[in-house]
């Protein structure tokens, strides 16, 4: 009796050693990503992102004149995307499928994505749609009044209109050859760029920019490469984007005016350069970085001015940190 007892006695306190450890590992704070060291002086405003540091995407905060970094949503369980900060910065807007998982089931890898705000201090986040199809890539309107998004509700991809106050849903495309995702509106003139697989390139069909205006015209953005994720200046007369090239890294290119006519390509040697997004006073551009794209990738944030072509790092280290936003 007494050695079972002692017996009892130890695999309690294993029981409890267990338990402990389990609690402590739990309390500890959750993995931020990293900001670059040193950091950058002279920058100010705050950057909202994407980092899977914690496994699924969740959206995070860049304090850009101190470089501390915050979460703002996700707890790498479900997927939180594409972050977009309202016109007034006290929203964000992003794409999510939290709706659809409980706190003991994880994504599977189909997010079922729906269209979220959220507070900018990470508060009172409100679901915006609910259809079971795949709603991404939200992008305000200039007035704050209305997010465009790209949803595969019935095509494989097609922009949606949405009015925040009454919940009611425009459709801006129809069936849209090669898919109308990655929607940027633009201030003034209202313009809405995306990207669609549109332009031939060799044997495959690569994506090409599109800007709808406001009657609901669509032309292709002339280019002879591929190009993805657009995004307006705030003034709405500048556009930059992912220039893809056939075997080498992607670069930022740059166009202006009514024709948007390609003015610079912006190149970061040797490593591949995606989602810029413009400073609020239009001198420098952020954007994620990587050494590789798809397998080996290792997306990291950093700034480039485009006058000089001078860059840097803003995060390092493990995660992806990428689709940045940049308000005041």
């Amino acid at each position: 009796m007494a050695l079972a007892s002692g017996i009892r006695r130890r695999a309690a306190f294993v029981a409890l050693l267990i338990a402990s450890v389990a609690s402590l590992l739990h309390a500890q704070p959750p993995r931020l990503p990293q900001a670059a060291g040193p950091f950058p002086a002279g920058l100010a405003g705050t950057l909202v992102f994407e980092s899977d540091i914690a496994g699924r995407p969740g959206l995070y905060t860049l304090d850009l004149a101190r470089g501390g970094v915050a979460r703002l949503t996700g707890d790498g369980s479900a997927t939180e995307q594409t972050p977009r900060w309202s016109p007034d910065g006290r929203q964000v807007v992003f794409a999510s499928n939290r709706a659809h998982y409980s706190g003991t089931t994880r994504d599977t890898g189909t997010p079922d994505l729906d269209i979220w705000i959220v507070h900018a201090d990470g508060t009172n986040a409100r679901r915006l749609t609910t259809d079971p199809a795949q709603d991404t890539d939200p992008s305000w309107t200039p007035d704050g009044t209305g997010v465009v998004f790209s949803s595969d509700r019935d095509s494989r991809g097609d922009l949606y209109l949405l009015t925040i106050a009454t919940g009611a849903t425009v459709r801006l495309t129809r069936h849209f050859v090669g898919r109308a995702i990655m929607p940027s509106v633009s201030a003034a003139p209202s313009r809405t760029a995306f990207a669609a697989q549109t332009l031939r390139v060799g044997a495959f069909w690569d994506f090409q920019v599109h800007v709808r205006d406001a009657s609901g015209g669509i032309v292709p953005v002339p280019s002879t490469a591929g190009a993805c994720w657009p995004r307006w200046s705030p003034d709405g007369r500048r556009l930059a984007h992912v220039r893809l090239g056939a075997n080498a890294p992607s670069t930022l290119e740059l166009r202006d005016g009514a024709t948007l006519q390609s003015t610079k390509v912006l190149t970061v040697p040797g490593l591949w350069t995606y989602y810029p997004a413009w400073s609020p006073d239009m001198t420098r551009l952020v954007f994620s970085v990587s050494p590789e794209h798809h397998d080996g990738e290792n997306w990291d944030l950093a700034i480039i001015d485009p006058a000089t072509g001078q860059w840097t790092r803003l995060t390092q280290g493990a995660g992806n940190d990428r689709l940045p936003d940049w308000k005041k």
